[in-house]
């Protein structure tokens, strides 16, 4: 009789980027994902992936952080909650402007930098 779990299927991006909720700051009424500022895959799908930094623009709208930019990308203010897909257009999506993350998940590189520039996202 075999008793470990099988796993049957799997729902896309369903890990898991919180390390804790006791602390946890939802963006109220969502962000703006300014789809013409993110890049195009190899597919020509236009996705940011679940726990990628934004950085808010002068129009309001967010773009992916981007360590090296002069235009405001390089300043990061939210962690997305889920994958979106904006090939389509900008959407409107959930962010976290404070909580506790497992680095490893996140799709960038945790380092120095980007952690002085969240002071309220704790990097676990």
């Amino acid at each position: 009789m075999r008793l470990q779990p099988v796993t049957s299927f799997e729902v896309q991006d369903s890990y898991e980027i919180l390390a804790s909720y006791e602390t946890i700051r939802e963006v109220v009424n969502g962000i703006t994902i300014d789809s013409g500022a993110v890049a195009a895959g190899g597919d020509g799908k236009k996705i940011l992936k679940k726990g990628q930094p934004l950085s808010k623009m002068a129009n309001g709208k967010y773009v992916p952080y981007n360590s090296g930019g002069a235009d405001g990308s390089e300043n990061p203010t939210v962690i997305l909650k889920q994958t979106i897909d904006v090939t389509e257009g900008d959407h409107v999506v959930g962010g976290y402007e404070m909580a506790k993350v497992i680095s490893e998940r996140l799709p960038v590189t945790v380092d120095a930098t980007l952690k002085g520039k969240m002071p309220f996202i704790q990097f676990a």
